[in-house]
Order: structure tokens, then C-alpha cells, then sequence
């Protein structure tokens, strides 16, 4: 019997041992390297196994790099829509008579997206620079200069550029429409596998230099017309076309080129009564570059000269339906499905107090009448814009409002009372093709990954 207490004692110095040891062992174990721990067939990305992706979208007016993180996911892909972003100015087109100069004007960015990533990350994050119409109406020998320019700026940082001509590219307009396809469903959730056919939404999107018209595609489309990615096991098929030249600054140009032919001087009916052209122009929105221009202010004739300048086109329809274009393809359901329109139809909706999120054709059109029928001095002292934009924005709002109307109406061939979804974010986040294109690529990783 005097023995037990002995052994108790024993019993509780090798339980106290034993956590010693155990804990001892676990906090060796927590304190060494991740490859320690972690099996080295699986590289360690962080918290929740996020991954970060760059896509740099190289417009007509500048470079903004978009940093996201990506995992893998039952249904693909998530890509967080949540994301740093930064833009340099100028675009990669105006280096046009100077291309070797044009790497040197990402150093900005490429230290901004270099902030934004782990250390311990960078050279497993790729960096993908995907260029758009701004660079694709630049002329082939100068662009690809601009283009090798820029690889060997990506190519000397630390982040992953394996393939420097996939890397820095100029991306057809079917991919642009494309990725902002993607960008819009998938935010509205519809690309988890589950979507039927009535849940897609058509985009229609306006940029500067050219207008993207996407939507899913309900039969075989011919071809140069379709635009295909897979998300986990199902494979999405896109009626998808870009109107280069037909984005708002380009087609400004195009309806001043238009009214200055044969001309010495220029009456707009597209600026307000009492505008006169500055020297030099601020925008393309002052008109015409080189001849004097005077406002005429006349909605009527505006609408009139736009349709003449950019919506007149002649000949016999190529296909089983065409677009304004007789060239074009353009499914004859594409207006009778949901739509939403971003970008331009947003920013030029929102200065001119366009019902939203549902608007109409007549709604810009309405718009138009009330800010082409101002002289221009009124204009300047009445409370448009009316988002809080600077006055410098009043030169464009009598042609955009009815370059917009007219693009819903003749493009894309919305009833002039129909309603269309005019927004630049869903929910909490904002609309850009550079998510779609995110999901593209980490789609593809993933798959090489498998």
C-alpha cells in the first residue's frame, strides 16, 4: 500500500514529459519552413490558397493593371472581383514615333503591382498584358515595336512572363467582347455549371475606340463571329462582334471627318449654339481637329448626320441576318433577349440624369433633345453634368446621348421604347472585361495544373 503514492508521482512526471515533448515538438514543427509542413507538390499560396494573376488592359488612353487573387473551385475557378488597380497614362499607342520608349512608361505600374503580391510570390504570379483597340488601329510595323518594347520591361520584372508573345499582345475584338461576357455573368453567378439558357445577359459594351455586342450563342455562329472557354466541366459558346471605329471618341472623329468634307469651316449641329472650337482642341468632342468649328446646336440634324456619317451602310446582307452592316453577322434574337450596357452608356447616362438602372433608346434620345437645345453658355450654367463631373464634359453630351440612342436602336436594334439594363457594377462590384479575362487565365492554369 505505500508503494501507490510512488507510483502516482511517476505516472505524473511522464504525463508532464510527454506534453513537454509534444509540445515541444509542435512548436519545432510550426516555426521551420513552409516546405517543412507542406507537401512540396503543393505550392504554399497563402491564406485560403489564393493565387494572384495580373492583367494589365492596355487602352486607347492609358495601362491600368488590375491585380487578382484565384483558386481553384468546384465550378472552376473563383477570382476575386474585389481588387487593387492602377492606371499610367499615356496609351501605348502614342508611342507610335517612339516605341522603344514605351516599356520604360510601366515602371510605375510594374512597382505598384509588385507591392501588391508576396515576395515570396512574385515569380510564381504571372502578368498578362492584353492591348485593345487603341493598339490594334495602330500600324503593324510600329505596333509590334511597342509590343517588344514592352515584353522586355515584363520580362527583366520578377513576376512570371514566360511567353512573351502570348504575355503582351493585342487581343482580337472578339475577345474583349468576350471577357466583358464573362465579367457580367459571372458576377451575376451564372457561371457555376447550374445557369439555364434565359438566366445569360447580352452585353453591349462602349468603349472609346470600338463597341463590343456579346451574348450566348443559341445556334452555330459563323465564322469569326464565336468566342468558346470552358469553366470546370462545361464549355460556353458566344455570338460575339466589335465595331472598331464605332467606340464614342472614334466615332466622333468619324462624324467630324463627315461634316468637314469639302469644307473650309465646320457648323456642328452636334455642339451647342455659340461654341467655337478652341485651338488647339482639347478632345475629339470639340470637333473637327484643323478647320474652325462653330456650335449649331440642333438635335434633329445631329441625329440626322450621325445616321448618314455611321449607320447608312449599303449592300446586301452577307448572312441569314446582319447587322447595320450588311457585312456583319448579327443573330436576328440578339434584341430580344436581356441586355446590359456598360462603360460609356453608363458615364454618359448618369451625367445627363438617365433613368437607371432600366433605360431605353428613347430615354437618350430624350436626354439628347434637352442638352443639344441649350446654347452653349447655358449649358455651362445649368446642372449638368449632373454625376458631379467637371464642365470640361459638356462638349460631348449633345452627340454622345444621341450617338447612344442611335447605337442601341440601329447597332443592336432595341425598340426605341424597349429597356435595356444600364449599369457599371453589379452588386458591390464593378463591370470590366479584365475579371473575364482573369477567369480565362486562371481557367487555364488550372487546367495545365490537373
Amino acid at each position: 500500500m505505500a508503494a501507490r503514492p510512488q507510483t502516482r508521482k511517476r505516472s505524473r512526471l511522464t504525463l508532464c514529459v510527454g506534453l513537454a515533448v509534444g509540445l515541444a515538438l509542435f512548436f519545432y514543427l510550426m516555426s521551420g519552413s513552409p516546405t517543412d509542413i507542406v507537401d512540396e507538390r503543393t505550392p504554399d499560396y497563402g491564406k485560403a490558397g489564393w493565387r494572384y494573376l495580373t492583367i494589365v488592359d492596355a487602352g486607347s488612353s492609358g495601362c491600368r493593371a488590375h491585380v487578382f487573387r484565384w483558386r481553384p473551385a468546384p465550378h472552376g475557378v473563383d477570382v476575386d472581383p474585389r481588387h487593387p488597380n492602377l492606371k499610367v497614362k499615356p496609351g501605348l499607342s502614342t508611342f507610335e514615333s517612339h516605341p522603344s520608349d514605351a516599356g520604360a512608361s510601366l515602371k510605375p505600374m510594374l512597382d505598384f503591382v509588385l507591392n501588391e503580391i508576396p515576395e515570396d510570390q512574385w515569380s510564381s504570379s504571372p502578368i498578362l498584358l492584353k492591348a485593345t483597340a487603341g493598339l490594334r488601329m495602330v500600324a503593324e510595323g510600329p505596333r509590334e515595336q511597342i509590343l517588344e518594347s514592352v515584353r522586355d520591361a515584363l520580362a527583366a520584372s520578377p513576376l512570371k512572363f514566360d511567353d512573351r508573345k502570348k504575355g503582351a499582345r493585342v487581343i482580337a475584338g472578339t475577345d474583349e467582347g468576350g471577357y466583358g461576357w464573362m465579367s457580367v455573368n459571372y458576377l451575376l453567378g451564372n457561371l457555376h455549371g447550374d445557369a439555364e439558357p434565359s438566366d445569360f445577359v447580352g452585353v453591349v459594351e462602349m468603349g472609346g475606340a470600338s463597341a463590343q455586342v456579346t451574348q450566348i450563342a443559341s445556334k452555330q455562329v459563323p465564322e469569326g463571329y464565336g468566342f468558346s472557354f470552358v469553366m470546370g466541366t462545361k464549355t460556353y459558346k458566344l455570338y460575339t462582334h466589335s465595331y472598331l471605329g464605332y467606340g464614342l471618341e472614334q466615332a466622333r472623329e468619324k462624324l467630324s471627318a463627315e461634316l468637314a468634307s469639302n469644307r473650309k469651316s465646320v457648323e456642328d449641329p452636334c455642339l451647342n449654339d455659340g461654341f467655337k472650337r478652341p485651338e488647339p482642341r482639347n478632345d475629339v468632342y470639340d470637333g473637327h481637329a484643323s478647320l474652325p468649328v462653330t456650335g449649331k446646336g440642333d438635335a434633329a440634324s445631329c441625329r440626322k448626320v450621325i445616321e448618314s456619317a455611321l449607320f447608312s451602310l449599303r449592300g446586301s446582307c452577307a448572312y441569314q441576318s446582319c447587322s447595320f452592316d450588311p457585312n456583319v453577322y448579327q443573330p436576328s434574337d440578339l434584341a430580344s433577349g436581356r441586355l446590359l450596357a456598360f462603360e460609356n452608356f453608363y458615364y454618359t447616362g448618369q451625367m445627363l440624369g438617365v433613368p437607371r438602372p432600366d433605360a431605353s433608346p428613347r430615354d437618350f434620345g430624350t436626354a439628347a433633345t434637352e442638352a443639344c437645345s441649350m446654347s452653349w453658355s447655358a449649358l455651362q450654367s445649368s446642372d449638368i453634368p449632373r454625376d458631379g463631373s467637371g464642365k470640361e464634359e459638356t462638349n460631348k453630351l449633345c452627340f454622345s446621348a444621341t450617338y447612344l440612342d442611335l447605337f442601341l436602336e440601329k447597332g443592336v436594334g432595341v425598340a426605341p421604347a424597349s429597356t435595356v439594363k444600364v449599369m457599371q457594377q453589379v452588386g458591390e462590384h464593378g463591370i470590366d472585361w479584365s475579371l473575364g479575362a482573369a477567369i480565362s487565365e486562371a481557367s487555364s492554369l488550372r487546367a495545365k495544373e490537373a
